[in-house]
């Protein structure tokens, strides 16, 4: 049973994925600086870039699919917001905060 305000068990099991997996890629970025800090070589360069290169899609992708979708939202609420405005010639910055007019 859900309940309201609570996160469903869904959410809760995507958040933790994504906490998981945010402590991975700061693991490995720090190890990956540590490594380059002690040993300043153009061979250690070359051992860490061939050996970590599949990270940058990996995280480029993880971190940037809540970006491309918060982004889609709020390309599509812009467009519901303007047919809404063009079918109907409502004004939607003005709603009535009761959802009925009050008169004067």
């Amino acid at each position: 049973m859900n309940r309201p305000g609570r996160p469903s068990e869904d959410e809760e099991g995507a958040a933790i994925v994504q906490a998981f997996l945010a402590v991975l890629f700061v693991f490995k970025i720090a190890t990956v600086v540590f490594i380059f800090w002690q040993l300043r070589t153009w061979q250690t360069g070359i051992f860490l870039g061939a050996t970590s290169w599949y990270f940058i899609p990996l995280m480029a992708a993880f971190f940037g699919a809540p970006v491309v979708f918060a982004w889609r939202l709020r390309k599509a609420r812009a467009k519901r917001r303007a047919l809404l405005r063009s079918e109907w010639m409502v004004d939607l910055e003005h709603k009535p905060t009761d959802g009925a007019q009050t008169r004067r």
